[in-house]
């Protein structure tokens, strides 16, 4: 006779832990292979610094600087992380941003990634104001997780209706008690609903300056397919589809949209939305398109502000 084993199962999942550190080199280099360091920062428990060469480590080409993030921890296991460098003047406005493309393993205490050819010098130096710039560097941690699956009976839930029967709500307009007009546009929408997940919309409706008889609403400097999309994340709490497109066409068409979003979503004070925007928005910067976003200068200060405030992004992830 013989006896079968239970069957069990385990998961390997990755938590992503994010942090960042803002660094002024005031120091001067005049070598080759010199670098300033920044203060020590710790980011998902592991302490790192900056290393910064204003005019290229020994490895670089004529002309460049040099950048690397450097882990000053003792370790007992491997360390996943993804660094981000961002160069801006003293007006936080942007110069360059780069990051890594894979993530790197840290094998241990002094181990380091960056980029030996950074940015040139000529490019910093062409944006700076009083000679002053500032780096930030975005870490993010990949801590592994092991999770056990229990193989034994269970019985089965049927997914929840209720957001989609929240979005038919939205979609077929039943019950709607207010209308907003954007750029020839009428959409049909639900106080409560509005309300509870935006506190600009409950003080519209429902605060100490609201108007009982206003049930129709012209709404100004946001496009219409971008309120729609607004209405859409309140409704379901997701985005639409946009932000999946991969063809380049599309992928600028869905930036733009990501980008005008998400200063709708600040201006009604959804900071869930907001979150989804920089993700997509982070998910799209490199060396090619972080420089030149094709928005007017009030879009690009916001922008500059919430794209790189990756602190509120672990709270979403």
């Amino acid at each position: 006779m013989s006896l079968s084993a239970p069957e069990t199962a385990s998961i390997l999942r990755y938590e992503e832990m994010v942090g960042s550190h803002f660094f002024y080199p005031t120091e001067k280099c005049n070598g080759k292979g010199e670098f300033i360091e920044s203060a020590t920062f710790n980011v998902a428990g592991y302490d790192w610094t900056i290393q910064f060469y204003p005019n290229g480590d020994t490895r670089a080409e004529e002309g460049h600087t040099s950048i690397y993030l450097h882990l000053k921890s003792e370790v007992a296991q491997n360390v996943l992380a993804q660094p981000t460098f961002v160069i801006l003047n003293q007006n936080e406005q942007l110069l360059s941003a780069y990051r890594a493309a894979e993530v790197y393993t840290f094998m241990g205490k002094t181990d380091s990634i960056g980029f030996i050819n950074f940015v040139k010098r000529s490019a910093i130096e062409s944006g700076l104001m009083d000679d002053c710039i500032l780096i930030r560097c975005i870490v993010t941690v990949f801590k592994p997780l092991l999770v056990k699956a229990d193989l034994g009976y269970h019985i089965p839930v049927p997914p929840s209706e209720f957001k989609q029967q929240i979005i038919s709500l939205l979609e077929n307009g039943n019950g709607a008690d207010v209308t907003f007009k954007v750029n020839g546009r009428t959409f049909n929408a639900h106080k409560f609903i509005l309300a509870a997940r935006s506190q600009v919309f409950e003080s519209l409706f429902f605060g100490p300056c609201k108007e009982e008889s206003d049930t129709v609403i012209e709404i100004e400097d946001i496009e219409a397919p971008v309120f729609k999309s607004l209405l859409h994340f309140i409704y379901s709490d997701t985005v639409p589809e946009f932000e999946e497109r991969d063809d380049s066409k599309n992928n600028h068409n869905s930036k733009l949209m990501a980008q005008r979003l998400l200063v709708a979503a600040d201006r009604y004070g959804l900071e869930g939305l907001k979150m989804t925007c920089e993700m997509i928005l982070y998910g799209r910067m490199d060396s090619s398109n972080v420089v030149e976003q094709r928005v007017n200068l009030s879009i690009q200060k916001q922008l500059i502000q919430l794209i790189f405030d990756l602190k509120k992004i672990v709270s979403s992830i």
